[in-house]
């Protein structure tokens, strides 16, 4: 019974917490929703979204590390960066056709760009720490 609670608990805190962070970011960028019904729309799109790319990244990824065509942390990282890229800017760019939702072409690239370098900095941050420790 406490379980089930604190697991709700859980749920509930993170949900709050990538809905504010959300719109932090959303307003950092420059976008605009009319409504917060919108938003909220934006966001369940946007992190669906992001799963499903995220997912078929990681196969693309494994398949052209598997099949020799990548190899090497620089060039993993890179083509893992460069798959996030272009998937948040296809998101971004397919939400903006939401209704309410106002996002700018420039705002949506700024946002994939820098998610694509805090995906090579999270990469390199890792292997640092792996080196330090092994």
């Amino acid at each position: 019974m406490l379980d089930d609670f604190l697991d709700m608990l859980a749920l509930i805190l993170t949900t709050v917490v990538v809905i504010l962070v959300g719109w932090l970011i959303f307003q950092a960028f420059g976008f605009e929703a009319e409504q917060r019904w919108q938003f909220l729309l934006f966001m369940i799109c946007f992190i669906a979204m992001d799963a499903l790319l995220g997912t078929l990244g990681d196969r693309i990824g494994f398949w052209l590390f598997r099949h020799g065509w990548i190899d090497g942390f620089w060039q993993i990282t890179l083509c893992h960066a460069m798959l996030d890229f272009l998937s948040e800017l296809g998101i971004l760019l397919t939400l903006r056709n939401l209704p309410g939702i106002h996002i700018r072409p420039m705002g949506a690239y700024q946002l994939a760009f820098i998610w694509g370098l805090a995906d090579v900095a999270v990469s390199c941050w890792d292997e640092w720490k792996n080196g330090e420790n092994g």
